[in-house]
């Protein structure tokens, strides 16, 4: 019996295999004079600060955000759609027929998300655009777009009250309803394509009534694919009498002009600083950080152009590191991977839900300045996956982002880059979604942490 545990003991350890930290460098000949280290020890500052303004329209999206909600973390966030619709077509080439009558017209408005409290209504209201007013698909609308010229503002064309997920009917106005009736017979017709159809009816704009100015709000979320128009009329041929309908589409298959986007305000006022949210007066522009800046205790990242994280890598840190390998008799650092992890507030599941799933750092997103780690851009062109290997997706059970950002932090080593200060917003295709994450920074139990994996060389 003891023989036998003997035994099995031996087989145990001699299984067991030490995990070699220095990657094989005490195999190395000295002559080489080559070693490897583990580094946490430059410092990431942080900054809070705002991402000015955000293209809205991006193509293929159809579940735009809507509504007037506040969160204790980052304040107040005020959104709007406009969005354009489409006929669908007529099914002969005489358009209404003879003697069309336009009998009424309805629409259809199917909300597939909401945060916030549902069992308040809100009152929306939409405007019907200027005639003559043409938005572009090929053009490009920021989240700051002033849509106040194009409206007759505090007249809207309907409104209507809603609530939470689900779906909204109502009728709209005859005389709107009347004027979508063109019987005539040639290529002047409003209804011979999209472009001619827009320039008469450019689209609506959905605009909460009320700012909330207490509790939650609501934020919903409007599936544009399930919603549309129907404008019901009949008529009296050419073949025989026929009572029928044309449907409107916001989103689909024979939309192929179709354009939404979001105007989008932020007030950061209505945050709890208490708990920690934003302290308004704490928000930096970059190019005004300097020495005496404060870093902050948290980073807060939103999405639709609003609060973002300036990290700033700490440049002593990195001529420390430097220097280090100079004192042993080095010249070079060579990394083998730079790991940069950021820890969550409060990681629980009601944070988790609040939070993004992945995030991006950039140079500046607004001006597609990537990291090379980092090219969604490039990435989405060529579908390769090669330009992206940031990583910056979310650990639940941790509670961290953690980045790849060896690239960048071997370029600051090289003196090759000498932007030591980059944004830390959503990834690339969630800047469009109503998430935010809160996290800790610089001054705080849990601050950034820079991982160095190298090797220094003779």
């Amino acid at each position: 019996m003891f023989v036998s545990l003997l035994l099995t003991l031996t087989v145990l350890v001699s299984a067991c295999t030490n995990r070699d930290e220095m990657f094989g460098n005490d195999m190395v000949p000295p002559s080489q004079q080559m070693g490897s280290a583990i580094d946490s020890t430059v410092a990431v500052f942080t900054y809070a600060s705002t991402c000015d303004s955000l293209d809205t329209n991006i193509a293929g999206f159809y579940q735009p955000f809507m509504g007037s909600y506040i969160d204790p973390v980052v304040g107040r966030t005020d959104i709007q759609i406009f969005a354009n619709f489409s006929p669908y077509g007529f099914e002969h080439t005489h358009y209404f027929g003879e003697n069309p009558v336009i009998d009424s017209m309805r629409y259809t408005f199917s909300f597939v998300n909401a945060m916030g409290d549902t069992t308040k209504p809100m009152t929306i209201d939409v405007y019907e655009v200027k005639e003559g007013i043409i938005f572009n698909q090929d053009s490009a609308y920021f989240s700051n777009f002033d849509m106040s010229p194009y409206i007759d503002e505090g007249n809207p064309l309907f409104s209507f009250e809603h609530k939470g997920i689900g779906m909204v009917y109502g009728k709209l106005p005859q005389e709107f309803a009347e004027r979508l009736l063109d019987n005539t017979q040639d290529q002047t017709n409003i209804y011979y394509n999209d472009t001619t159809f827009h320039k008469k009816f450019p689209g609506l704009y959905f605009k909460i009534r009320d700012a909330v100015t207490s509790g939650q709000g609501q934020m919903l979320q409007l599936d544009l694919a399930e919603s549309g128009l129907t404008l019901f009329y009949h008529n009296t041929g050419p073949d025989e009498p026929d009572t029928t309908f044309q449907r409107m589409l916001f989103y689909g298959d024979y939309t192929y002009d179709y354009i939404s986007f979001t105007t989008i305000q932020h007030n950061y006022t209505l945050s709890n600083t208490a708990t920690g949210g934003i302290d308004p007066s704490l928000i930096v522009e970059r190019e005004n950080i300097n020495k005496e800046t404060p870093k902050t205790e948290y980073l807060y990242v939103q999405g639709l152009a609003g609060l973002m994280g300036l990290m700033q890598v700490d440049t002593l840190g990195i001529q420390a590191l430097k220097q280090k390998a100079l004192d042993l008799g080095y010249t070079h650092v060579a990394l083998h991977r730079a790991e940069l992890q950021l820890t969550m507030v409060d990681a629980d599941v009601e944070q988790y839900d609040l939070s993004f799933s992945s995030l991006g750092i950039y140079h500046n997103m607004l001006e597609y300045d990537f990291l090379d780690e980092y090219n969604p851009v490039l990435d989405a062109v060529t579908n390769s996956g090669y330009s992206s290997w940031l990583g910056g997706s979310l650990n639940r059970s941790r509670g961290i982002y953690t980045f790849d950002v060896t690239s960048y932090i071997q370029s600051l080593i090289t003196e090759k880059e000498d932007r030591y200060t980059t944004e830390l917003l959503p990834s690339y295709a969630l800047r469009n979604y109503f998430y935010r994450s809160w996290i800790y920074g610089y001054n705080s139990p849990y601050p950034p942490r820079l991982i160095l994996t190298y090797t220094m060389i003779k």
